[in-house]
This record gives structure tokens, sequence and C-alpha cells, in this order.
């Protein structure tokens, strides 16, 4: 029998979460998946995935037919055009209702690239206890001109927070990832490069495989949240919440600190010190 397409739109994160139905589907459709989508490299190395492909937005141009014809069943699902933007349950559930199978951990499923893996595992043993951190995020690398406003999902106090968390975690280093487009620099934080003199880690790639060796993460509703909550990680993290909601988009398994002001990240560096502290004791 032919192969199922599965086409999946939205931001990285997004992509992320689709890992958790990958082998509910494998299981379901008894095939390997076929993904067209703007970040196929996310699922290069997941075993329940035969190919993954950059998609297109031409989906009934003629001549992607021919294309099309090669496969079964072709899956445009997307939560984000359905009821599930004026209801109230987690994104991944939806996703899991739209394909009728039912999900009982939302956590992403993902593999990471084993000869990156290989490669920054020396580098790791030397770093030895790190947290990662994401304060900015959500708009992707296209703009040069990145709105640090973000539509309430930003966290401002990311300075005074790293000098929080090298003052009570003296033996941690701190790496912060996020695109070009919205670096800031941050005193404090710890930057590693190659032996040419460019940075070690600088791609989503690079930083999914740094979650797994973390002590735990902090991150705005972004992807990092969703690297450092993968499943087989068995990984700890705060996530600052502002705009959106944990409920929906978020991981019980994480400490999700939740602003009490509408549409931004308003939380006291002081608070998520007081929970990354809890955090390091268990």
């Amino acid at each position: 029998m032919k192969p199922n397409l599965h086409y999946i739109e939205g931001g990285v994160g997004k992509h992320l979460q689709f890992t958790a139905l990958l082998s509910f589907l494998y299981r379901k459709y008894n095939q390997k998946l076929i993904i067209n989508s703007e970040y196929p490299e996310l699922f290069n190395y997941c075993p329940e995935v035969a190919d993954s492909k950059k998609g297109t937005d031409d989906v009934f141009f003629d001549t992607y037919q021919q294309y099309y014809n090669h496969f079964n069943k072709l899956f445009f699902h997307n939560p984000y055009k359905t009821d599930f933007v004026k209801g109230k349950s987690h994104v991944v559930k939806n996703w899991a209702d739209l394909y009728k199978i039912k999900i009982n951990d939302y956590r992403p499923n993902f593999s990471i690239n084993p000869d990156l893996e290989k490669k920054f595992l020396p580098h790791i043993k030397k770093i030895n206890k790190f947290i990662l951190l994401q304060f900015t995020g959500g708009q992707g690398i296209e703009s040069n001109n990145y709105d640090f406003n973000n539509l309430g999902k930003n966290y401002k106090y990311g300075q005074e927070l790293i000098s929080l968390l090298t003052e009570f975690f003296p033996r941690h280093l701190l790496i912060v990832f996020s695109h070009f487009n919205e670096r800031r620099e941050f005193v404090g934080e710890t930057k590693f490069n190659d032996e040419g003199g460019l940075p070690l880690f600088k791609t989503r790639e690079d930083f999914m495989v740094l979650s797994k060796y973390c002590d735990f993460f902090i991150s705005i509703d972004s992807a990092l949240q969703h690297m450092g909550s993968n499943q087989s990680f068995n990984k700890k993290g705060i996530v600052l919440w502002g705009t959106s909601k944990p409920e929906r988009f978020g991981y019980k398994e994480n400490i999700n600190i939740i602003s009490e002001y509408p549409y931004c990240v308003e939380i006291n560096p002081k608070k998520i010190i007081e929970e990354a502290r809890k955090l390091n004791e268990k």
C-alpha cells in the first residue's frame, strides 16, 4: 500500500509537539511517516519517519499533482485551523483527535542527530553542569527587525535573572538559546567557539542535543521548552508564561510560572530563582 503524507505547518515548537504523535501514527497506519514541513530536519532521526522534506504552499498547483499521487492519504491536519483556536484543550490532544488517536503523554518524543551528539560530547563533558535559557523567540528568523516586545512572550528581565543565577549557581554555566535576529548579549552567559572561532552551539539541532544533557532549563513558551521536555530526556524545566497558557501549550511535568499581568511575561527573577533552587535540591 502507498504511504501516507503528513503536512505540518507552524513554528519549531509546534513541529516538536507533533513528535508526540509519531509512534501512535506509526502503529495506527502500520507504516513509517512521510513528512512535509518548514523544518524537515527536526524529524530526520525519528525512527517512525521514513522521509522528511521541505513542504510547499502551492498544494493545488498542477505540477505537484504527480507528487501527491505517490501517496495513499494526504493529511493536512492543523489544530490552528480548527475549533482548537476557540477552545480550552491542549494542542497535542486536539491534534490527536484530528487523527482519531488517544495520547496520555503530551510531551515531545523526538530523536537527536547521533553524529552531532558524538561531536558535542567531549565539549559537554568539559562543561559538566549547565543551565539552558531562552528569553526571546516565536517569530522565526526571516526578519532582521525582531520585535523584542513580541506579543507578550519575551522575558525582559533576562540580564537580572542571569546575574542571580550566577550568584546562586556558581558551578553552573549558562547557555542562552536564540536566533541571530533575536540576539542580545548578556553579562554572565557562557559562549563556546569551535576551532575556527565561530560559535559552537548555534542551531536548533545543536540545542536539541544540549537539552539532553543540561541540569535543567528556563524558557519562555518557545522552542527550548519543547526541546527540554522531550520524553526520553527526563529533564525538569521552568517555563515562563504571559499571553499563552500551559494548559494549552505546556507540560505538567515542568514548573509553569504564569504572569499575573495580561499580555506580558511580568515575572520577578527572584521567584524564578526560588523555583530553580528547589529543582536543584531534588
